[in-house]
């Protein structure tokens, strides 16, 4: 789910110029039912299921919970 309108004024947004964007990079992952607020996530992100994404994420990792926070890198030792 994405949040465009955070209600900041307590009621829905009058007009479309009051609306929030979210960016997305490339190589993300995002389980089900997880909510994403407006921010931009960087590239290489995995975002679990159910997660609340309140913030931007500009480091490349896993991230989970409400809110999403980072659990790991995800890269595997070899």
């Amino acid at each position: 789910m994405f949040i465009n309108d955070l209600f900041s004024s307590g009621r829905p947004a009058a007009d479309a110029s009051e609306w929030k964007s979210t960016r997305i990079g490339n190589c993300v992952s995002i389980g089900s039912n997880a909510t994403i607020l407006p921010v931009d996530i960087c590239d290489n992100v995995v975002i679990g299921a159910g997660a609340v994404v309140t913030r931007a994420i500009s480091v490349p990792g896993i991230y989970a919970g409400n809110p999403a926070r980072r659990l790991g890198s995800g890269q595997r030792a070899n």
